[in-house]
């Protein structure tokens, strides 16, 4: 039974890499687009896991375009905290 589980998740190990892998190169592999934009929003907070109890803190800017559209990114700390309001 045990022998079981070890491959069980062994292959659910190997779809999550694979998955993971696949976004990565998505991501690497699309387009730049450079627009202006202004910083309308910033939003931060810690997110609790359930099983685990860890605390994660993120960080989300909210960016107004220049056509009125909003888009919302996360961001690491470092790169939150030089933006401000209005930037």
């Amino acid at each position: 039974m045990a022998f079981i589980i070890c491959i069980a998740a062994l292959i659910i190990m190997m779809f999550v890499f694979t998955k993971m892998l696949l976004s990565f190169s998505n991501n690497s592999s699309a387009a730049v687009e450079s627009v202006d934009a202004t910083v309308v929003e910033k939003k931060q907070g810690i997110y609790t896991h359930m099983q685990s109890e860890a605390h994660v803190p993120w960080f989300r800017v909210v960016f107004e375009m220049t056509d009125g559209s909003l888009m919302e990114f996360q961001m690491q700390q470092g790169d939150f905290r030089e933006l401000e309001k209005g930037d």
